[in-house]
């Protein structure tokens, strides 16, 4: 390379050299100036978050709830729901505050309607989520309360804990569901319900018609024949003038005398104990009470 050459290239490395020295300074006093004071208490509790960020304490993630939790004294440390209640006992010992009781629960879906029980009216050909189709009469299957199997509940969860499965409806990862309840508020058929973990058993059917109108919709629906309201001696299940309804507190207070007689008089098998979900074989439709 020619000296001259040599010259302008060196002139130029140290230029720009000292330009970028010169804005480093300028940087680094700006930020020591305009630098946010940090509370190492939120911090601390931060990191005993699950890191989630699925907004079911109420605050937009975690970072959030641990400066509220921190700073404000009316925010309780039990708000994080996927944690449980070894983060609510580890926030409140580090907040000084009380803990409650947290509740571990799972979110259920309320329904059984897959493509080899539940009927189509109609093909649906709009945009492929449930909030869509659901505002077309109410979308393409027959049972207009029954699950559409459009996977918006699916793609809400941010632990992995729901897909959609071979028979066309959302399956639930009871070992991955934290009960952030998330998906409860993305089913505009409000199929999704969170149960204790502890549960007995389950109701895969929110109908509210009359039998002739179940049937002709659903082989599995629930008929409201209201048998096992009579049969359950805890009364945890009740009818509230529409469709039935489980008092999870009150069957587990029962206690194991229960044989779940529920369970067994159940005509339409819509009504099961945990892991046994409807099988083929139908039984024969009773009379429903009007």
């Amino acid at each position: 390379m020619e000296p001259q050459a040599l010259g302008i290239v060196l002139w130029g490395l140290a230029f720009f050299g000292l330009l970028g020295l010169v804005f480093g300074f300028a940087l680094a006093a700006a930020a020591a100036k305009f630098q946010v004071p940090v509370n190492p208490l939120v911090e601390r509790v931060r990191d005993r978050l699950p890191s989630a960020n699925c907004g079911a304490c109420g605050f937009a993630g975690c970072q959030v709830y641990a400066e509220a939790v921190v700073e404000r004294a009316e925010v309780s440390p039990d708000l994080c729901i996927p944690g449980r209640q070894p983060v609510a006992s580890a926030v409140a010992e580090l907040t000084g505050k009380a803990a409650g009781s947290v509740v571990d629960r799972i979110v259920v879906l309320r329904c059984h309607g897959t493509s080899a029980y539940a009927k189509d009216e109609a093909e649906y050909a709009g945009i492929p989520t449930c909030a869509a189709a659901s505002l077309v009469f109410g979308g393409p299957r027959a049972c207009k309360n029954g699950c559409l199997g459009l996977s918006d509940c699916v793609l809400v969860c941010p632990f992995d804990a729901l897909h959609l499965g071979p028979e066309g409806i959302p399956v639930v990862d009871a070992e991955a569901c934290t009960g952030c309840g998330l998906c409860v508020a993305a089913c505009p058929k409000d199929l999704f319900e969170l149960y204790p973990r502890a549960h007995r058993i389950e109701l895969s059917c929110v109908a509210r018609d009359k039998q002739s109108v179940v049937r002709a919709a659903c082989m599995v629906g629930c008929i409201l024949c209201r048998k096992c309201v009579a049969k359950c001696p805890a009364e945890a299940i009740t009818w509230d003038g529409r469709t039935i309804v489980i008092d999870h507190e009150k069957c587990l207070a029962y206690g194991p005398s229960c044989n779940e007689a529920c369970v067994d008089i159940c005509p339409s098998t819509i009504l099961h104990r945990v892991g046994q979900r409807p099988r083929p074989e139908v039984a024969e439709p009773v009379a429903a009470e009007v």
